[in-house]
């Protein structure tokens, strides 16, 4: 009896297992096409950081709530208050990623993903938004259920999965409908779920995670801007993923090349070795006040060998001229670093500072020697002042340059040259983002503290009056923003002056206080 009723629980069990694998929902991105640029927000982090759980925040979301109260009709603001109170009752999951796509696959200029977790209660909402005239009555379609929203949005939704997409026009609006059709009978493989792409984008820890094909956003148009890549490389097969993330006084973006073919792979990791970390050696002739800079460590002759590999490059400087621009890319090792020091209105130009490191003033001795080659127009010229120092000349700028202890240097400022290669305090060596350049083989940093404090930027703000007075409220949170690269990957990091409180809090308290609330 006990093995007999053991026997049927067993039998059991596993019908139960085998239903439930049947039953099982498809993964709601399984909607997403293969050759889409996809970006996932992480509503509920980014909520959290918010401050929504915040008394003030509580108190401005109940002004609003009864804002809206006067103008609905009271069921439907019972069901709205539920859904505010708890999002689950909409019927789709806020804890799950909310992904938005663009694929040259889909008609939608732009459609975004939900998980659905309870259709009943969809329908009960989307029925409660065509009570207040938000969108129409709900149709039926190929597979799926539907509603308008005015003449260019669609909603569409199935017991897993809300898809919304924009179309054009009512003439497009069949298109739409069967294109919905295809991406909602999509299975896992024909799918971006497969991808290792978008398996790698959905381990990111952002509050926004992105994935970017390269050919759908730029085309034609990254060969011309990269300098490294083969004629004959497939944009396809280079994707960029990353991360936005909000942080205490900060907000971070992170990215990464990502590939799975081999010959982009070495392609890649030759051009990670035509750069070298970056040594910080320049800092110290930089003043504190440097408005923007740029520092980047080079390895010349690898980097003169990544260059041999893109046609641009081939056909501008002739076989003729070869060695000798070979011999200038050798010339340079290490750091090189360049600032915008100041702008003012009395000078048309703005005051730049340059240091590279050499290895020999060959470079320069040339340059000098062949000057009759360079096709100097009237009022130009190149005079040498001194042992490895010269200055080119022309009706609206000098720039000095010259080499000293295997430092080339270059500025349009006399004041500048004639303190070339001593140390300024407070430099550049002493500002927060110095630790953070260190080590990275490019950087690109704007001083927006700095820019802030210049005496023509202050006379606008004055002359703008209360538009440009709020633009410089918010931009006076931030002090710098830094881009930096190492290897295949690269971040963006907007560091705020107050660094005990979260940036998207930051940013919800500005806009509450600009809005009155």
């Amino acid at each position: 009896m006990k093995k007999s009723l053991l026997s049927h629980l067993s039998v059991l069990a596993v019908l139960i297992v085998f239903v439930s694998a049947c039953s099982k929902k498809a993964e709601y991105t399984n909607v997403i096409p293969a050759d889409a640029s996809v970006v996932a927000f992480n509503v509920k982090a980014l909520a959290e950081k918010a401050g929504v759980k915040d008394k003030e925040n509580k108190e401005a979301l109940t002004k609003l709530t009864d804002a809206l109260k006067s103008g609905m009709k009271a069921d439907t603001y019972q069901q709205l208050e539920a859904i505010m109170k708890d999002p689950s009752k909409s019927g789709v999951d806020i804890n799950a990623p909310i992904y938005l796509f663009n694929s040259p696959s889909f008609s939608s200029t732009a459609a975004g993903v939900l998980k659905v977790t309870n259709e009943d209660d969809l329908r009960a909402f989307l029925k409660a938004m065509e009570k207040e005239k938000v969108c129409t009555t709900i149709q039926e379609a190929d597979g799926y259920s539907f509603v308008k929203v005015e003449n260019d949005v669609l909603i569409a939704f199935t017991p897993s999965v809300a898809l919304i997409a924009s179309y054009d026009s009512n003439s497009q609006l069949e298109k739409a409908k069967k294109d919905i059709s295809v991406l909602l009978k999509q299975t896992e493989a024909n799918s971006i779920s497969s991808k290792p792409a978008f398996l790698k984008m959905q381990k990111q820890s952002g509050d926004i995670d992105f994935l970017v094909s390269l050919s759908n956003a730029f085309g034609e148009y990254f060969k011309q801007i990269n300098y490294a890549m083969p004629k004959d490389f497939d944009l396809k097969d280079l994707t960029l993923i990353g991360n936005l993330s909000f942080e205490k006084g900060k907000i971070s973006l992170d990215a990464e090349n990502f590939t799975e073919n081999a010959e982009l792979k070495a392609m890649l990791e030759k051009q990670a070795k035509s750069t070298l970390p970056i040594e910080n050696t320049f800092l110290k002739y930089f003043p504190k006040s440097t408005l923007a800079l740029v520092s980047m460590g080079i390895n010349g002759e690898e980097f003169y060998k990544v260059l041999q590999d893109n046609e641009t490059f081939r056909k501008n400087f002739s076989i003729s001229k070869a060695d000798e621009v070979k011999d200038l890319f050798n010339a340079f090792q290490e750091d090189i670093t360049i600032g915008l020091v100041n702008v003012t209105m009395s000078n048309n130009a703005p005051t730049f500072l340059a240091y590279a490191s050499v290895k020999n003033n060959s470079a320069l001795q040339a340059l000098y020697d062949k000057k009759g080659e360079l096709s100097l127009g009237n009022g130009e010229d190149i005079v040498k002042l001194g042992e490895d120092e010269y200055v080119y000349k022309s009706r609206s700028i000098n720039i000095f340059f010259g080499i000293r202890d295997k430092q080339l240097y270059a500025t349009n400022d006399e004041l500048l040259y004639k303190n070339i290669c001593k140390p300024v305090k407070p430099s550049v060596q002493d500002t927060g983002y110095a630790s953070v350049i260190k080590g990275k083989r490019s950087a690109f940093v704007l001083n927006v503290e700095a820019i802030l404090a210049l005496p023509v930027v202050k006379m606008l703000v004055g002359y703008g009056g209360k538009e440009y007075a709020t633009y410089y409220a918010l931009v006076d949170k931030i002090s710098y923003l830094d881009v930096t690269g190492s290897d295949t990957k690269s971040n963006l990091t907007l560091q705020l002056k107050d660094k005990d409180v979260n940036a998207l809090k930051q940013i919800v308290d500005f806009i509450k206080e600009f809005a009155g609330m």
